[in-house]
């Protein structure tokens, strides 16, 4: 399906930067969003993990 639209020209040079077509960079912008945010949450995650383990150190230290 294929739809006709209006778009800023300075956009449809960015989303050329990004594919052939304003649909290929389109598509290929959200695959890049994606990625970042899956690798935002993986950091996020990795984070807490670090923060848990550091807390129970000095926990377990706190006792001596």
């Amino acid at each position: 399906m294929s739809k006709v639209v209006r778009i800023d020209e300075e956009a449809l040079e960015v989303a050329l930067k990004y594919g052939k077509s304003l649909s290929v960079g389109v598509m290929k912008m959200e695959e890049l969003l994606k990625k970042q945010e899956k690798a935002r949450r993986d950091y996020t995650a990795i984070e807490e993990m670090v923060r848990r383990t550091i807390r129970e150190e000095l926990e377990a230290l706190s006792r001596y």
